[in-house]
């Protein structure tokens, strides 16, 4: 028998056929790849637009909320001297005995209501109170008073409250503060020298 491998003939027409798919396989890789390159594209593309609506919806809401800031801290700037003049009012009552009690507390209500809603919406009264240490990032010094009973660099009366909105200085707490002897001399508010205020002239 023999052994030996017998070459296939394969017809030419069936080899023409063979080539034929070949070039269509070709053809469909060429294809497939370019379909998976713009597909990734396009996906790359969606990834950028949603990253770019994802900011933008980002920036509007903080322009919202610097607007709405904004239009708030304007009303409230508007309302303090109307909440100054209400403190004063209840300081000039009280220090009057001919106004009647249950005047006093309805000033005094009327102050409390003001200053609660202004709270809610971000307002905050700076501390200052007598005695309290004097901080110039929040205070503003309007006088200079000598006061035997308090040490130097002090508040020793609040002349007017300050207030922050929302964290931000929005009026400084105008006070009297309370400096050693020598160096109130010539500054406002400070005692007169001569011999009623203990000056070198006695």
């Amino acid at each position: 028998m023999d052994k030996k491998k017998r070459k296939v003939e394969i017809p030419l027409e069936d080899a023409a056929d063979v080539e034929t798919l070949k070039g269509r396989v070709v053809e469909l890789r060429e294809k497939l790849a370019a379909a998976e390159e713009a597909a990734a594209a396009a996906k790359d593309e969606l990834l950028r637009r949603a990253a770019d609506l994802d900011n933008t919806r980002k920036r509007l809401a903080r322009d919202y909320e610097r607007s709405c800031a904004a239009a708030a801290r304007g009303v409230v700037e508007k309302l303090l001297p109307v909440l100054d003049d209400l403190t004063r009012a209840i300081d000039a009552a009280d220090a009057d005995e001919a106004v009647p009690q249950h005047h006093v507390d309805s000033i005094r209500m009327l102050d409390r209501t003001m200053y609660d809603v202004l709270r809610a919406e971000g307002l905050e009264a700076i501390p200052a109170g007598r005695g309290d240490p004097f901080d110039p990032e929040v205070h503003e010094a309007v006088s200079v008073t000598c006061d035997p009973e308090l040490p130097p660099d002090v508040i020793a009366r609040v002349v007017s409250p300050g207030y922050k909105f929302q964290g931000v200085l929005l009026k400084p707490a105008k006070v009297e503060v309370c400096v050693a002897g020598d160096s109130a001399r010539g500054r406002p508010g400070a005692p007169p020298e001569g011999p009623e205020g203990g000056g070198a002239g006695a």
